[in-house]
């Protein structure tokens, strides 16, 4: 072999295997991304998701059993306010707090489904207006096509691996591999949070406890608002035209990438609660604290 073609065989060798590499992450990762971001009220149908409110003893029943508790602890503490003549909260204000603590916990299910609904329906519109401008449907599936057109077609090179574009590439499907990751722990958060939405409404009830309603609703509101940010997000990349010069074009794939991985925490400047951007969740959660 002649040692003065052994840095191209190389190069042709290792840039066909990142290349495949590529492809199989590329082709795996887009469909997971579509249902991970547009969440619906599929979310709260799942078998094991459900017997936690379904079962003879759940968390609905458990809260349900504490407001006796926080019934309890309220007359202990407004008797020892009148004794002591100091504010607590009047007795007018804690009953019909109480009883709509009640019957929000009763239905709490159908409250995060409702939300779950009201901005899912909120993202179709978005989506549909994508139909309307681009004649498709809003989706990632549909970015990878967009993908393909800007990285795969045939009036571009081959891909180098040692190259622009062939970094370009390569940073665009290990962004796709992070936004997987985000999604997934947002995914996981919006979970925890309708899980725990019983105790959320429990401590409406209580002036000292109602913190706790005002960050769990701030945080699922939030987490939900993201996949419509998102879908505008998706209509700027939609827009881009791909006739235009290839490095460009790619650079601001590569940018609006980063502002998917980023719209937890824009959207969290909105709404001053959790992010599942992974950097900044820390010090969000510390924050309450504070």
């Amino acid at each position: 072999m002649d040692y003065t073609q052994f840095a191209s065989v190389l190069n042709d060798s290792l840039s066909s295997l990142i290349n495949n590499l590529l492809v199989s992450i590329d082709n795996n990762i887009f469909v997971a991304l579509d249902e991970l971001v547009f969440i619906d009220s599929k979310m709260c149908d799942e078998t094991y998701f459900t017997s936690l409110v379904t079962q003879r003893f759940n968390l609905t029943i458990l809260c349900k059993s504490l407001l006796f508790g926080f019934l309890l602890y309220y007359a202990i503490g407004y008797l020892i306010s009148w004794l002591t003549c100091s504010n607590f909260q009047k007795p007018a204000s804690f009953i019909i707090k109480l009883f709509f603590s009640a019957l929000f916990i009763h239905f709490s299910s159908y409250i995060c489904e409702f939300l779950i609904n009201f901005f899912d329906i909120l993202t179709d519109i978005v989506r549909e207006f994508g139909v309307m401008l681009f004649s498709t449907k809003l989706s990632f599936v549909v970015v990878y096509s967009k993908l393909q057109e800007v990285f795969l077609a045939d009036v571009f090179p081959p891909f180098r691996f040692f190259s622009l574009d062939g970094f370009l590439k390569v940073f665009t499907s290990f962004g796709f591999i992070s936004l997987l990751f985000t999604y997934s722990v947002r995914f996981i958060f919006i979970k925890i949070l309708i899980i725990f939405s019983p105790f959320a409404f429990l401590s409406i009830c209580l002036d000292q406890s109602k913190w706790i309603f005002k960050i769990w609703i701030k945080n699922l509101i939030g987490q939900l608002f993201v996949q419509v940010f998102v879908c505008g997000i998706l209509l700027i990349i939609f827009s881009f035209q791909t006739t235009a010069n290839p490095t460009i074009t790619k650079l601001l794939y590569l940018a609006s990438l980063a502002c998917l991985i980023k719209a937890n925490s824009f959207v969290r400047e909105f709404t001053s609660g959790f992010t599942s951007d992974i950097t900044t969740s820390i010090s969000s959660f510390k924050s309450y604290f504070q």
